[in-house]
């Protein structure tokens, strides 16, 4: 039982003092999930991100009716205005005194398809008059139905119908493309780091290492085994080493600090990152990706906005340059009386139709200039568009080459880096042995320093080469699953 206990004890204990060390570790994936939650940038998206929903259901409420109350509760006028005396057969200013008070209510509709906009409204107003002819009156309008209608004149809400959905869905793919853009940032900063961290262990390496090899040096100049040339190259190495290490450790600090205030997070707590090397086989199919881009991507939405802008601007100089005619008609019920209740008692019928045309006589070409300029605008807008989309596909294909390519680079100096590590060790251990020069042994530490530092630098390239595909794509091709998918719990959150 004692045996039990201890070996359980021990097992415990190893497994907790393994847990504290990993607290400060952090892998790649983690530092990608703080960026998306912690970071001012995922935070500054998010709500330029919501300034474009909320722009999209004020649209959505523009299309539905709207119920509005009107009032003027008092409007007291007191002056003298001019009168006509019939007794004395002039002009004559009189002091008048009256208390009006109105209110209105109005339910109306815009009709996106005609323009126009549909409405029923019920109004009352009180008129009160002081002075040597006191009186006090209503009128009342208990309901009324009316039509204001632009006739062959540009309708902007017939475009708008257009533009608002196809804006908020470019708005929804732009906020998740730019989730991307925060995952290469993070990227960047990771490996800044990681690149960092191993500048500073060779440098201390190094450091260990010249100090090393200048003692033997030393050792051997004193029996004429090495020039003293090669001596002062020793030592010159181990004044160089110190100076690196100093270099290094700086610009390690600056880049924990820059990874650190990026994710929003304690400076102490990202110190060491767990380098991502376990990459998978994957292969890209280039027509696959091409597809989801040119399906996915709102660079080709934005190019579609703007299109339609452009139509919308020609049809709207085109109506503008002709003549301009609006029709507004209403039936409604409509009393007057001295007492309110009398304002509600058979009321008389009230309608009014009016018919009202504006022409353009002579304007020097001005309307017709602007209608030529809006359609050539258009017709730049569809080629720049057009040269945009080769653009971008050329830039995706090359893409999606870059990183079906790339984990053979990555493999390949993965094995050049363990092969000059070894080499490096090996010719080490000649220079101990009094069988390799200094200069021979700096070259292989050069290798080896290079090969380290190749190896991060492609690793770092695929993981950019394929967050970049996932940014154009907005598809993540681990999972085979669409990232809007992904964002639509947070999407529905907001």
């Amino acid at each position: 039982m004692k045996l039990k206990l201890i070996i359980s004890t021990y097992l415990f204990m190893l497994l907790w003092h393994n847990s504290l060390a990993q607290q400060n570790k952090m892998s790649l994936e983690q530092v990608l999930d703080l960026a998306q939650t912690k970071s001012l940038d995922a935070f500054l998206q998010k709500n330029m991100f919501q300034a474009r929903q909320w722009e999209y259901k004020s649209y959505l409420a523009d299309r539905l009716p709207n119920l509005s109350l009107g009032m003027t509760p008092f409007d007291y006028n007191r002056s003298f205005v001019s009168r006509y005396n019939s007794v004395n057969n002039q002009d004559e200013f009189k002091e008048q005194q009256s208390l009006y008070s109105y209110a209105r209510m109005s339910l109306s509709q815009n009709l996106s398809f005609t323009g126009g906009t549909i409405y029923v409204d019920s109004d009352f107003g009180r008129l009160q008059n002081y002075g040597d002819t006191d009186s006090r009156s209503y009128t009342t309008t208990p309901v009324r139905i009316g039509l204001i209608q632009p006739l062959f004149a540009y309708n902007e809400q017939k475009w708008m119908s257009k533009l608002a959905p196809l804006k908020f869905a470019k708005a929804k793919k732009e906020y998740i493309s730019n989730t991307q853009v925060i995952n290469l940032k993070a990227i960047e900063l990771f490996f800044n780091q990681v690149l960092a961290s191993l500048n500073e262990q060779i440098a201390s390496t190094n450091k260990k290492n010249s100090s090393l090899l200048y003692d033997i040096g030393k050792k051997r100049f004193e029996i004429a085994a090495i020039k003293e040339s090669e001596l002062l190259n020793l030592e010159l190495n181990v004044l160089q080493a110190n100076i690196e290490l100093v270099k290094s450790e700086k610009l390690l600090q600056q880049a924990c600090f820059d990874l650190n205030l990026f994710l929003d997070i304690d400076k102490e707590f990202v110190h060491k990152l767990i380098l991502p090397e376990n990459i998978s086989n994957l292969s890209i199919d280039a027509g696959l990706a091409m597809d989801l881009a040119l399906k996915n991507n709102p660079l080709l939405l934005e190019e579609k906005q703007n299109q339609i802008q452009a139509e919308m601007e020609v049809e709207k100089t085109k109506k503008e340059s002709r003549f301009q005619a609006t029709l507004n008609a209403s039936y409604g019920l409509n009393q007057q009386a001295e007492s309110l209740k009398s304002a509600y008692e058979k009321p008389l019928d009230q309608q009014k139709v009016k018919f009202s045309v504006e022409i353009p006589l002579l304007d020097w070409g001005k309307r017709r200039g602007k209608y030529k300029m809006a359609l050539s605008d258009s017709e730049v807008i569809r080629l720049q568009a057009k040269q945009r989309e080769m653009d971008f596909a050329q830039e995706v294909s090359q893409k999606v080459i870059d990183f079906n390519l790339q984990k053979s680079l990555v493999d390949n100096s993965k094995r050049a880096a363990i092969v000059a590590q070894k080499s490096y060790d090996v010719n080490l251990q000649l220079f101990k042995d009094g069988k390799l020069t200094v200069l021979e042994l700096d070259d292989a530490l050069r290798k080896q320093s290079a090969a380290q530092k190749d190896y991060l630098n492609h690793l770092k390239d695929y993981w950019l080469y394929y967050y970049s595909i996932q940014q154009y794509t907005l598809y993540d091709f681990r999972a085979k699953t669409e990232l809007e998918k992904l964002f639509e719990t947070r999407l529905r959150e907001m």
